[in-house]
């Protein structure tokens, strides 16, 4: 049992100290684009957010922004780099989408997932624990 909780622990952490180093980034990316305005009201920017809750059991929701047309995926792989599922593999118009990944069937640990669409990809991290 204490074991069990070490490690919780450890990966609570390390989350942590993940999503603040992330927001630090995206703060860091944020204050380089002040000067830059958009004239056309439309935002010209993909967005995956960081999925809720994290840590989570058994399941969590992912969301993400697409402002183009296109063909998006958003597959979870766990850290040997293998896809464990795929939520999305489909043409989509702009807007705001959110997914629910139930990880029931799989072990406590780190996850990644992966949005693409168009010439945008990006990653975020997450934790299952149970």
């Amino acid at each position: 049992m204490m074991k069990t909780l070490k490690i919780f622990l450890i990966l609570f952490i390390v989350s942590l100290s993940i999503n603040i180093n992330a927001e630090a980034d995206n703060n860091l990316n944020e204050a380089g684009k002040a000067g830059v305005k958009n004239t056309s009201g439309i935002s010209d920017d993909y967005k995956l957010y960081q999925n809720f809750p994290n840590p989570f059991n058994p399941a969590t929701i992912i969301n993400y922004k697409i402002n183009q047309s296109g063909f998006v995926s958003l597959n979870v792989y766990n850290l040997v780099g293998q896809v464990v599922k795929t939520l999305v593999y489909e043409y989509q118009e702009p807007g705001t989408y959110s997914r629910q990944f139930d990880a029931s069937e799989l072990s406590a640990g780190v996850y990644l997932y992966k949005l693409q669409v168009n010439n945008f990809t990006s990653v975020k991290r997450m934790t299952l624990i149970k």
